[in-house]
């Protein structure tokens, strides 16, 4: 079979395809199929998206096409952040393609970019609309609270507030509480001090002078 024999029944299976399926439709074994692939790579008309995972073609393949790929046998569609940018309900671009999937929950890095898998049970699972990018949630479809979240990457858990909380405010707020108690061991506080006008007892007050008598004329 030629080069172009072979582009030409690649690219019939779709833009993305795997090994197994690629061998099975060149009627040839899995090693050979890789070899086709890595020289149609060479020739700018595949590219390798991971291990196993190939987009065939000239162009560069769209994430959102890619990401269901990434959980088969599970279904999945791209959701979250990723899905109101596509609907153009947030002006943020995401660094990772957020994707719902009843596939676990985790981080998968290919060659194309970063996706971010998120669990969803199947009685929340759906919502999803066909577009030409893919399958992608509805504008209506909102995250769940039940959702599993991929695990955070560094950056993310780097920039946590919790992160900086566990760091450095445990330690601060303790001297300082160390300090407080100090200061009230060895004078009252003003709070205190308040207390203590206000609980004692009133003074009698001083007796008036009788006024002097006027000498008469």
């Amino acid at each position: 079979m030629t080069r172009l024999q072979t582009y030409t029944t690649l690219e019939r299976l779709g833009p993305v395809i795997r090994t197994g399926e690629a061998a099975a439709a060149l009627r040839t074994s899995v090693s050979s199929t890789s070899r086709m692939l890595r020289s149609l790579e060479e020739n700018g008309l595949a590219r390798r998206v991971r291990s196993g995972v190939w987009s065939v073609g000239p162009d560069s393949p769209d994430p959102f096409m890619i990401a269901p790929e990434l959980t088969r046998p599970h279904l999945a569609y791209v959701s979250f952040d990723s899905a109101l940018n596509y609907h153009g309900m947030i002006d943020q671009i995401p660094r990772e393609v957020s994707v719902a999937s009843l596939d676990r929950a985790r981080r998968i890095t290919t060659n194309i970019g970063t996706f971010a898998i998120h669990h969803l049970p199947p009685e929340l699972f759906g919502g999803w609309q066909e577009t030409r990018r893919g399958s992608v949630a509805g504008p209506r479809k909102r995250s769940s609270t039940s959702a599993t979240r991929a695990p955070p990457t560094a950056e993310e858990r780097a920039e946590s507030p919790s992160s900086s909380f566990r760091r450095g405010s445990i330690s601060t707020s303790s001297k300082s509480g160390r300090r407080a108690s100090r200061a009230r061991g060895s004078a009252p506080s003003l709070e205190g001090q308040s207390s203590m006008r206000c609980l004692a007892p009133l003074a009698d007050p001083a007796p008036l002078a009788p006024p002097s008598a006027e000498p008469r004329k």
